[in-house]
């Protein structure tokens, strides 16, 4: 360490040098600072001084061992006595040596950080850090300002594109593929057909007084306050149950239903399909009875009829006259008091999954001609998560899984857990036993109807436990059938005689074309043509759109690339670990001073 000052013994004689040099042996790269050392002591000649015997130095050095095996007399006389300098104080130099580590530590970093900068694939920060610009001070520091600007300015606006970018792919968007496909030989599935009337109960039903008259007065109360016409349903307290309804508690909607509502036969007039006349749904013949193409189903708006309920029928034409045709009687005449819409409700569907009609029919009005032209359309979804569909769904439902299957068995789930029974229109869910009661009035009025209101609210709480809502997602694969309508006057002025004559064979004389149109309605269900619609639903943003958008990003502004990232890495990485194993040594070191203390 003192090859570049050149020193001898006398650097450290106090007495022959005005100033006193401060050393750092362990630090072979510092150059040595000198301080100025406290003034010299006047001292007398020692010619000019009388004859004094010596006295032992103040600050004499303690006697080594090889002194002991000596004399007084064999120690060699001197003129003067060396006197060493005073100990200087310990907090002063662990605060030198603390500043010198410190100014050695930063110049340390600086110069690999200026080693980082020429090399890392970064051409902002090697302009910003490069040697060329210390040749001229006042021009670099200019030109280095600018480069600083302009990385700056490039460092905003990349992030603020890769938020961007960031923020689309978290939001999951998916884009749409349209394939057209012609239909195979034995043509297009034809759909599931179900209409309901608007009316759920006859009026004759309770004019023949079938079950006795204080049983059809509660009834018939019953029905006209649960179904106000002009002002909301007042809520009935279990007092009013127990003596305004005491003999309908017990009566269920199921056979209910079945007794008072419109028969098949008096519903469907007439059935065509494919030009010919319908196949009963029994015995898949030709039918000369239009009721026989149908079959009974109970939804949630009462009793319906079903075509083609087995899903066995299909179409190879298009046009009306080689679709589904039929003529429904709608019998105003029969309407419970309470009534005020006329008409049908029409939902066409899959025939494996159950109709919900009052979420997606559509309705049809007496004397009218109804044109519904539909089109076949097939979707395909992308797995979870990327997608929305869940293929776990299709092994649960046991295939077949649509959302309006999938919604059904979770409100009949939670209608067995909460009211004990099941609505009639529900089918009781796997895992549940299968002798599962049918709710009765009561339970329907006050368990089963606040359920659903609830649930649609996602509010509903069952014993003190919240309950959310379903998570019923689109399937991966499945098919529907959208639908356009038109319509015009049923029937016309010019077949008026005619339609008078048939009815009036059938119904009786009393007839005219006036009470006809308000009973009677015809509607066309066909296809529009004979393709398939392919809706292919995939994500359009993936992690590789987003690491392109990233590279792009800060490669067209920042002049970087996965390199730079991981020189980056690797350099903080370095200096992370490199101060913390020197701050561990410097603990060891004071703990060690300390127990040593």
């Amino acid at each position: 360490p003192y090859t570049r000052h050149k020193q001898d013994e006398s650097a450290f004689d106090m007495t022959q040098r005005g100033e006193r040099p401060t050393y750092y042996p362990y630090l072979e790269h510092y150059q040595p600072s000198y301080q100025p050392a406290r003034p010299k002591p006047h001292r007398t000649p020692r010619s000019k001084r009388p004859d004094q015997p010596l006295s032992k130095p103040k600050y004499a050095p303690a006697p080594s061992d090889e002194s002991d095996s000596h004399t007084e007399a064999d120690k060699p006389a001197e003129e003067d006595e060396f006197i060493p300098p005073p100990k200087r104080k310990k907090k002063a130099k662990r605060r030198a040596n603390r500043a010198a580590l410190e100014q050695r530590r930063m110049e340390i970093e600086m110069e690999s950080f200026k080693e980082f900068a020429s090399t890392v694939t970064a051409d902002y920060l090697a302009e910003m850090c490069s040697k060329s610009t210390e040749v001229i001070s006042k021009a670099s520091n200019g030109r280095r300002l600018i480069w600083m600007s302009v990385w700056l300015a490039s460092f905003v606006y990349a992030w603020y594109n890769i938020s961007l970018s960031i923020g689309i792919f978290l939001s999951k968007p998916t884009a749409t593929k349209l394939n057209f496909y012609e239909a195979p030989p034995g043509g297009i599935a034809f759909p599931t057909v179900t209409i309901c009337n608007f009316n759920k109960y006859n009026k004759s039903y309770f004019e023949n007084n079938r079950n006795g008259d204080q049983l059809n007065k509660q009834l018939k109360k019953f029905l006209i306050e649960s179904q106000p016409i002009w002002t909301h349903r007042e809520e009935m307290d279990k007092e009013k149950w127990n003596t305004d309804y005491q003999l309908i508690k017990a009566m269920d909607m199921k056979s209910l239903l079945t007794e008072s509502t419109h028969r098949l036969e008096d519903t469907i007039e007439f059935c065509r399909f494919s030009g010919k006349p319908c196949l009963s749904a029994y015995n898949n013949e030709t039918t000369e009875i239009p009721s026989d193409a149908f079959q009974q189903i109970y939804t949630e708006h009462g009793l319906c009829y079903s075509f083609n309920q087995n899903g066995a029928l299909s179409m190879s034409r298009t046009g009306a006259l080689y679709g589904l045709s039929l003529r429904l009687h709608v019998a105003q005449d029969d309407y419970f008091e309470n009534q005020d819409v006329a008409g049908f409700k029409v939902l066409l569907h899959n025939w494996y999954e159950p109709p919900m009609i009052e979420e997606y029919g559509f309705a049809l009005r007496p004397g009218s001609e109804t044109y519904v032209r539909i089109r076949l359309q097939k979707f395909k979804d992308t797995n979870r998560p990327l997608g929305y569909c869940d293929p776990l769904l299709e092994e649960k439902f046991g295939g077949g899984y649509t959302i309006s299957k999938c919604v059904m068995q979770n409100r009949a789930v939670n209608t067995i857990r909460k009211c004990g029974c099941v609505a009639f229109y529900m089918t009781v869910p796997p895992g549940y036993p299968t002798a599962t009661p049918i709710c009765n009035l009561y339970q329907e009025w006050n368990c089963v109807e606040p359920l659903l209101e609830d649930l649609a609210l996602s509010q509903l709480v069952i014993n003190g436990i919240p309950i959310p809502d379903p998570d019923c997602p689109s399937a991966c694969v499945y098919t529907t059938y959208s639908y356009s309508i038109s319509q015009s006057e049923y029937p016309s002025q010019s077949v008026e005689e005619e339609v008078l004559r048939n009815v009036g064979q059938n119904k009786g004389a009393t007839w005219d074309i006036q009470k006809i149109r308000d009973n009677y309605l015809k509607v066309h269900i066909y296809f529009q043509e004979l393709s398939t619609l392919e809706m292919e639903r995939h994500p359009s943003y993936l992690i590789s759109n987003l690491i392109g958008d990233v590279g792009g990003q800060l490669g067209l502004l920042l002049g970087m690339n996965i390199c730079s990232l991981v020189q980056f890495t690797d350099y903080i990485m370095r200096f992370s670990f490199y101060q913390g194993f020197m701050r561990l040594i410097r603990y060891y070191r004071t703990k060690n001073i300390n127990d040593n203390k």
